[in-house]
C-alpha cells in the first residue's frame, strides 16, 4: 500500500480504501506504520486492500454505433416476426438476414405496396430499403444516344442555341465524351432538350427534375455543373406537362447565390474571413472568379429578367467589363450585348413597377431611347444584323414605348410625342413578328424561353395598337401595316410545323408547340370579334365581348389557364 509514503491520519487515496471501510462506506484513515487503517485496528479486523481500482469507462463512438445498429436489427426482426406497424417508409430498402421463411419477402423492391389487415393498420413489406439514389453518370447511361449523334447534337447546341442565350462556352475542340466526363449533368440536359421526338421524353424529363431535387433539396450539393445544366434545361425545354419556369428560375437564382458567383471572392480582410480565422476554420487562398462563373451569373440575369431578375451589383458590372475586354470566345460579345440591352429594359421594368407621377412619360421615353441608342453603338459590326440581337433590340423598343400605350389619350390636344411612340411601337411589333417568323422550323428548338416572353409582348402590343381608342390614331393604318389576324394565322401554321418537327408520339400534351398552336387559335377566336367591330364599324355587331376572364373550353382542355407560368400569363393577358 506504499505505506512508507503515507503519514498517520492520512486518508486513503480515491479508490484505495480497504475492503472493510469500503463496504461500510466509512472513511479509511491509513496508519503511519503501514499495517492497515485506524478503523480496522480499532475493530480488530483484518485490513485488506480493495482488489480492484475504480476506473471510468470511456465509451467509443464505434461501440455506441454498434449498439444502435444492434437495436435497429432487433426492432426490424420483431416487426418481421409480429407483422406490426412501422414508421419506416416503404421506399427504403435495408438488407436483412435471409432465412427460409423471409427469403421471398426480401426479394420485394422498394415499390412494393403495403397490405392492409382487418384492423386497418398498414403492414409494411418485409424489405426496408435505403434511399434509392441514382448518380448523374448512371442517368446519362440510360440515354440511348450513339456517339456520332451526341457529337452532332453538341455541335448544334454550340452553333444555334448559343445564338440566343450564350451563358456557357464549350470549346470547339471539346468532344461530347469529354464534356460528359467533365460536366455530366450539363451534357445530359443538352442531349435531353435537343433529343429527337420520342416516347422517352417524359421519362427523361422526370429523371432530370428528380435529379435536381435530389442534388439540391436533399443532398444540398450545389455545383457549376448543376447550375449550367438547370439553366440549359429551363431555357430550351420544349416539352412539359405542367409549367415549371417560375419555380426553376428561382432555383437558379438561389443556386447562383449559394455558389457565391454573383459577388466577388471574399478577401482575407472581410468580416466572414476574419471570423473563420478566429474560430480556427481552415482558410483557402482567395482566387478570382473564373470566366465560366462570370458568364453563368450574367446568363442568370438574362433568364430571370422577366420574372424577378437577379439583383444587378458592382460584381456583375465588373464581370460584364471583363468579358467585354477579354473576348475569350466569340459568344462573349453576344452575351455582353444582350446583357446591356436587358439592363436598359430592367430600368424600364422598375419604372413601371414603382411608378412616378411627378415626371411626364415622354421624359423617361427619351431617356431610355438615348440609353438604348448608346448600347446599339457598342454592338460589334458583325452582330448588328444578327437575328437574336435584333429580336432583343426590337423587344427593348417595344418595352420603352409601352409607356405611350398606357398613357390616357387627350382628344382636344393630342401629344405629338405620344403619337410618335405609338408609331414606333407599331413598327417594332411588326419587325419583331417578321423576325420571329423568319426562323427556320428546324431551328425553333434552339430559341430560348427568353424569346418566347418577347413573342407575347409583341403580340399583345400589336393587338392593343389595333383597337386603341384615340381620335388622333389611325387604326386603318395599323391594319394595313400589320394585320394581327394574318399574323396569328401564320403563327398557328408555324406552331403546327414545329410541333410536327418535334412530335412526341401519343403525348401531345408534352409538346410546347402543340400547346402554342392551340393557344394562338384560341387567342384569334377571342380577339377577332373586337377587331372586326373596330375595323368595320358599319357591319352588324356580333355582341361578343373580348373578355379573357371567360374560360375558353378548347384552350382549357390542352392548356389550362391555371397551368401557365405567372410571368407568361401576365405578358399575354395581364395588360389587356
Amino acid at each position: 500500500m506504499e505505506s512508507n509514503q503515507l503519514q498517520s491520519g492520512t486518508p486513503a487515496p480515491y479508490g484505495r480504501a480497504c475492503i472493510n471501510c469500503s463496504r461500510a462506506k466509512s472513511k479509511c484513515i491509513l496508519l503511519a506504520t503501514g499495517n492497515g487503517c485506524e478503523r480496522c485496528q480499532r475493530l480488530k479486523k483484518d485490513c485488506r486492500p480493495s482488489p480492484t481500482v475504480r476506473k471510468r469507462n470511456a465509451r467509443s463512438s464505434a461501440s455506441r454505433t454498434a449498439q444502435l445498429e444492434a437495436k435497429l436489427d432487433n426492432i426490424v426482426s420483431l416487426l418481421q416476426t409480429n407483422g406490426g406497424p412501422t414508421g419506416i417508409p416503404a421506399d427504403w430498402d435495408v438488407a436483412l438476414p435471409t432465412t427460409g421463411q423471409n427469403a421471398s419477402s426480401q426479394s420485394q423492391t422498394c415499390a412494393s405496396s403495403c397490405s392492409l389487415p382487418s384492423g386497418g393498420i398498414p403492414t409494411p413489406p418485409a424489405t426496408v430499403s435505403a434511399p434509392n439514389s441514382c448518380s448523374v453518370e448512371d442517368l446519362c447511361s440510360t440515354l440511348p444516344i450513339p456517339p456520332e449523334t451526341a457529337e452532332q447534337t453538341l455541335s448544334y447546341f454550340r452553333t444555334e442555341n448559343m445564338k440566343y442565350l450564350p451563358f456557357v462556352h464549350i470549346p470547339s475542340h471539346m468532344t461530347s465524351q469529354q464534356l460528359r466526363q467533365e460536366k455530366p449533368f450539363l451534357w445530359l440536359c443538352i442531349m435531353a432538350v435537343l433529343m429527337p421526338g420520342s416516347i422517352q421524353r417524359e421519362s427523361v424529363f422526370t429523371k432530370i427534375t428528380g435529379t435536381i431535387h435530389q442534388k439540391l433539396l436533399v443532398d444540398s450539393s450545389p455545383s457549376m455543373d448543376m447550375l449550367l445544366g438547370i439553366m440549359t434545361f429551363i431555357s430550351w425545354t420544349t416539352y412539359a406537362r405542367r409549367p415549371f419556369l417560375n419555380f426553376y428560375a428561382h432555383v437558379v437564382m438561389g443556386l447562383v447565390c449559394d455558389l457565391g458567383i454573383n459577388k466577388p471572392v471574399p478577401t482575407e480582410y472581410s468580416t466572414m474571413q476574419a471570423f473563420k480565422s478566429a474560430v480556427g476554420v481552415k482558410q483557402h487562398i482567395p482566387t478570382t472568379r473564373t470566366m465560366e462563373e462570370r458568364r453563368a451569373a450574367l446568363g442568370c440575369f438574362l433568364i430571370t429578367s422577366r420574372i424577378d431578375a437577379l439583383r444587378w451589383n458592382p460584381h456583375l458590372e465588373e464581370s460584364l467589363s471583363i468579358l467585354m475586354n477579354a473576348k475569350e470566345c466569340p459568344e462573349d460579345e453576344r452575351l455582353v450585348s444582350l446583357v446591356k440591352i436587358h439592363l436598359v429594359m430592367d430600368r424600364v421594368y422598375h419604372l413601371q413597377r414603382d411608378g412616378d407621377s411627378h415626371s411626364p412619360a415622354t421624359f423617361y421615353t427619351k431617356a431610355f431611347q438615348s440609353q438604348l441608342k448608346a448600347v446599339k453603338s457598342t454592338i460589334p459590326a458583325h452582330l448588328q444584323e444578327d437575328r437574336s440581337i435584333l429580336l432583343y433590340l426590337t423587344n427593348a423598343e417595344l418595352t420603352i414605348h409601352d409607356v405611350a400605350l398606357q398613357a390616357p389619350s387627350t382628344p382636344n390636344s393630342p401629344e405629338l410625342h405620344r403619337l410618335e411612340s405609338l408609331y414606333t411601337s407599331l413598327q417594332a411589333a411588326k419587325s419583331w413578328l417578321d423576325l420571329w417568323l423568319s426562323v427556320p422550323v428546324e431551328n425553333y428548338t434552339a430559341v430560348s424561353f427568353t424569346i418566347f416572353f418577347q413573342f407575347s409582348r409583341a403580340l399583345v402590343s400589336l393587338y392593343r395598337l389595333s383597337i386603341l381608342e384615340d381620335p388622333a390614331w389611325d387604326k386603318t393604318l395599323v391594319r394595313n401595316t400589320a394585320n394581327i389576324l394574318e399574323y396569328l394565322d401564320r403563327m398557328a401554321n408555324m406552331m403546327k410545323n414545329c410541333a410536327d418537327h418535334i412530335s412526341v408520339p401519343h403525348q401531345p400534351e408534352w409538346n410546347i408547340f402543340e400547346k402554342g398552336q392551340v393557344m394562338v387559335r384560341c387567342i384569334k377566336e377571342g380577339w377577332e370579334p373586337k377587331l372586326m367591330e373596330v375595323w368595320y364599324p358599319s357591319l352588324p355587331s356580333t355582341e361578343v365581348e373580348n373578355d379573357f376572364n371567360q374560360p375558353n373550353p378548347a384552350l382549357s382542355d390542352i392548356l389550362p389557364i391555371t397551368g401557365f407560368d405567372d410571368a407568361w400569363m401576365m405578358e399575354i393577358f395581364g395588360s389587356m
